[in-house]
């Protein structure tokens, strides 16, 4: 009898002793994250918070109607958060006459339009960067990247391609420029990065003709950049 009463203890009892001891909070238990956890999956392992960073580009504009342009630019900005920041751009290049142009420009047709050529142009602003992600690549390499949208202005110094056509007048236009964009940085370690952007400036141009005309500057570079303190 003794023999059966134990038994039955250890069958029924030890359940009811195992559901009356109070749960034990361990931290290095896996399972759903509490929201102050969510916290360590978002933190960044690149940050730009109080940050400067310098950077150097080089690329084109391919979409005027009449030149393409290559160009090179030099970049300072400053990230006062991680989602906002401020910089200046300083860039310059040359614009060389297009088919397009050289087809109006051929003894078929002999035209000459008023084309002007990028020459240089100095801009600063805003920069909003609201998005951080992380994406796996290959195998299992993961690649930190941030998608970021600047805002400027600024002004772009353009040339009249047929200088001949300026007469009296300049042949040289100093725009009053408007510019917004898109780009991405990907990180590569150590504050550098590859950086790619694709920007639109569109600028009100006062004309050797006496016309005034809008035109727009699509461009897109590809460069390095790095930030700088801690």
């Amino acid at each position: 009898m003794r023999l059966l009463a134990a038994a039955a203890g250890l069958l029924f009892g030890a359940p009811a002793l195992a559901q009356d001891a109070p749960p034990v909070d361990d931290p290095l238990k896996l399972g759903v994250l509490r929201n102050e956890e969510i916290r360590v999956v978002q933190d960044r392992l690149f940050p730009k918070d109080n940050r400067s960073e310098i950077g150097v580009a080089v690329g084109f504009l391919p979409f005027d109607d009449y030149t393409v342009a290559p160009l090179g630019r030099l970049t300072y900005g400053q990230h006062s958060s991680e989602t906002f920041g401020w910089e200046v751009q300083l860039a310059g290049g040359y614009g060389l006459p297009n088919g397009h142009y050289r087809e109006l420009n051929s003894p078929t047709y002999g035209v000459q339009p008023e084309a002007y050529r990028y020459l240089a142009s100095v801009t600063g602003g805003v920069e909003l960067s609201p998005i951080y992600a992380k994406l796996a690549w290959g195998t299992g390499r993961v690649v930190h990247h941030d998608v970021y949208f600047p805002v400027v202005a600024g002004v772009t110094v353009e040339q009249l391609v047929e200088v001949d056509l300026a007469g009296e007048a300049s042949a040289i236009a100093v725009a009053p420029t408007l510019g917004l964009g898109v780009g991405t940085r990907v990180f590569m370690g150590d504050g550098a990065h590859l950086r790619i952007e694709l920007r639109d400036d569109v600028m009100l141009q006062s004309r050797a003709s006496g016309d005034r005309a809008i035109k727009q500057n699509v461009g897109v570079t590809v460069g390095l950049g790095w930030l700088r303190g801690s």
